[in-house]
């Protein structure tokens, strides 16, 4: 959900077996610089035994002449972890903790929607808006402001139609960066915290909030709209969520949870609602992408990882014809 890069290098060594001491000071720093990185910032670094997982990492390691030689060994590590919004990198070689229990439950159209790439859909069906958001993934702040708009301006579309009440659908956003995704989505909210970060030691930060019609973070504007309209007077919002909606999608889920005359519809998201940072290191040929917070509600309290929709409702998406939804018409009944 939230990106933070940031360049490694360490260079402390670790106390290592006697038995180790024939592998070249160059590997044996290099892995000592990766398990520092995931002990002191892993969301789930404090649950793991390192004492056990150090021995087998080395004991896989043992006849690595090269940094190179140790992607095998420091996917041990990663496995431990049993992060799996996590993402490790090195060299040529890429890994990732196995999801089966995820993948399992993507329906085919949520697959056949996917291929298609991403793309926001407005439409009215009825008297009822509908806003299909999906994953972003953007870093740069031109690119942010460019879909923040783009989602600003088919809100903005839509209610100069005067609905008579909202889907937002969220069944098919993976994530990506939730600052483009809220910064659109502004109108819908009044002045106020929505949401912060609580990393493992329980430390609060990236107050997330929403102000004269902006989105931002710590306060600062996290985007700038360029044809403003003013906050919608309250509305009811119907928020549609599944196994496709997951981290961005997860958190934007959890800020309209929080908001009044709204309901989530749908299944049980992906079970990857946190925060996630990016290290560098090892000249740059090396990187980790790994959880290091929860999210917290405006009161600092801890979030499941899973968002549980009021609603529960299976199968039978149509991606293809909204209209023809099941979930759709579900949250259309509610909404009239």
């Amino acid at each position: 959900m939230r990106l933070k890069l940031l360049v490694f290098s360490v260079f402390l060594l670790s106390v290592t077996p006697a038995v180790f001491g024939q592998l070249p000071d160059s590997v044996r720093a290099h892995i000592d610089s990766s398990l520092a990185i995931l002990k002191a910032h892993s969301l789930y670094g404090n649950k793991v035994a390192w004492p056990e997982i150090e021995k087998q990492v080395y004991d896989k390691a043992r006849t690595a002449t090269a940094k190179a030689q140790t992607f095998e060994a420091l996917s041990i590590a990663f496995e431990a972890l049993g992060d799996k919004h996590a993402a490790y990198y090195q060299y040529d070689d890429e890994y990732k903790v196995a999801n089966p229990g995820l993948l399992s439950r993507y329906s085919d159209s949520i697959k056949a929607a996917w291929s298609r790439g991403p793309r926001i859909l407005s439409q009215m069906i009825g008297d009822i808006a509908y806003l299909n958001i999906p994953f972003i993934g953007v870093s740069r702040q031109q690119d942010i402001d460019k879909f923040a708009n783009w989602i600003y301006d088919a809100v903005a579309a839509l209610q100069k139609k005067n609905p008579k009440g909202w889907i937002i659908d969220l069944r098919l956003n993976g994530g990506g960066n939730i600052r483009p995704m809220l910064a659109g989505l502004a109108p819908f909210f009044n002045d106020g915290i929505v949401s912060y970060y609580i990393d493992r030691d329980g430390n609060a930060t990236d107050e997330a909030a929403f102000r004269n019609g902006d989105f931002i973070i710590d306060g600062v504007s996290q985007a700038t709209i360029k044809n403003k309209i003013p906050a919608f007077k309250p509305v009811k919002v119907a928020v549609l969520i599944g196994p496709g909606t997951a981290s961005s999608g997860e958190g934007v889920a959890v800020v309209f949870g929080q908001r009044k005359k709204t309901r989530l519809f749908g299944e049980r998201s992906a079970g990857l609602a946190n925060a996630t940072n990016g290290f560098v290191f090892n000249d740059r040929q090396s990187y980790y992408l790994i959880s290091t917070a929860c999210i917290g509600n405006k009161k600092k309290k801890v979030l499941p990882e899973y968002v549980i929709p009021d609603v529960i409702i299976t199968g039978n998406d149509a991606f293809a014809n909204p209209a023809g939804d099941t979930v759709v018409q579900a949250a259309m009944q509610w909404l009239k």
